[in-house]
């Protein structure tokens, strides 16, 4: 994914969880919480290295929780 649409897509995952609402072990569950500008303006401050890792992480939980098996990011 490159940055620019990683931004977005992380703006996506800062509004709401595709699976279900805000799960709690969630490495985003606080930010959610947080007023939408204030998530917004947060997200504007990740690096991309960052950006990368909160999608990975992403990907893995929602293969985890769709029950995929032998699940490869690429």
């Amino acid at each position: 994914m490159h940055p620019p649409d990683a931004r977005l897509y992380i703006v996506g995952l800062i509004v709401d969880c595709p699976y279900e609402p805000n799960p709690e072990g969630c490495a985003l569950h606080d930010i959610r919480q947080k007023p939408l500008r204030e998530r917004i303006e947060w997200s504007k401050q990740l690096t991309n290295e960052e950006i990368q890792g909160i999608i990975s992480v992403h990907k893995k939980c929602l293969a985890e929780k769709e029950g995929r098996v032998g699940f490869s990011e690429t």
